[in-house]
């Protein structure tokens, strides 16, 4: 630090955290040195212990300072690293690059926004904003947001059967279970059917108090729609079932047993 022009003018705490990330890191190097990290992500474990953890001592434990947003967003980036390397590791064999070099497409895809992690906590423990908000059904799980109140827009559009922005390209290839003949009318219709179900079962776990379901006979080109949440809109009227969620769920498996 010394050789940088006018370093005193750093002040002290800046000196001392300086001294301490570089006291860090030379230990962290000696211990590659040594064989003793395994992987990047035993390196980026420890980082996280030592500076937002407080290095496991009492008097510097900061880590009960840390916002549940802030906890959430270290997990997605330690589940991250763990999937990267051992898709690494198994394809070592196949690939040839330095650790600096895999490190560098770690970064690259981090810039990218690639986070496949889905870590708890998942909601918020402080008090939420009085505030609306307004998304796809792709936006609103990505947030793994939670409300008292639901809008759920345009129910009877056959949009909700199609998936459109609610599911990533090419997700349903990781499914567990897959049709032997996908391209089939029948089987598309039954993937559909069971993508839908999902995403209304991941939906009503995250209304708590109340669900309006808005509906418009006609699309914007005069068309009536006949999407496949209909009956749900049929069941959920004001001489009918009541607007909360459990019954709404109930109704639903019912329509689609």
């Amino acid at each position: 630090m010394n050789a940088f022009p006018r370093w005193d003018r750093l002040g002290y705490q800046a000196t001392v955290a300086y001294n301490q990330i570089l006291h860090w890191l030379e230990v962290q190097r000696e211990d590659y040195q040594q064989k003793l990290l395994t992987s990047p992500v035993v390196l980026l474990d420890r980082g996280i212990q030592q500076f937002f953890m407080g290095g496991g001592t009492s008097r510097t434990a900061t880590w009960y300072t840390l916002r549940n947003d802030q906890l959430s967003a270290l997990r997605e980036l330690m589940e991250t690293a763990i999937h990267y390397w051992e898709v690494q590791h198994r394809l070592q064999a196949k690939t040839d690059g330095s650790i600096c070099e895999q490190v560098g497409q770690f970064i690259q895809l981090l810039q990218q926004g690639v986070i496949s992690a889905n870590p708890y906590p998942v909601s918020s423990l402080g008090i939420k904003p009085p505030a609306v908000t307004l998304g796809t059904i792709f936006q609103y799980r990505a947030s793994r947001a939670s409300h008292p109140w639901h809008f759920w827009l345009d129910v009877g559009s056959p949009l909700w059967l199609s998936g459109g922005a609610s599911t990533l390209w090419g997700a349903p290839l990781f499914l567990k279970e897959q049709p032997e003949y996908p391209g089939t009318e029948e089987n598309t219709r039954s993937a559909d059917l069971q993508r839908l179900h999902r995403i209304i079962v991941d939906l009503l776990s995250r209304v708590s108090d109340r669900l309006i379901l808005c509906h418009s006979d006609l699309a914007v080109n005069g068309q009536e729609q006949f999407g496949p949440l209909l009956p749900l809109v049929h069941v959920v009227s004001p001489s009918g079932l009541s607007s909360n969620p459990d019954n709404i769920g109930n109704s639903f498996n019912q329509t689609f047993r």
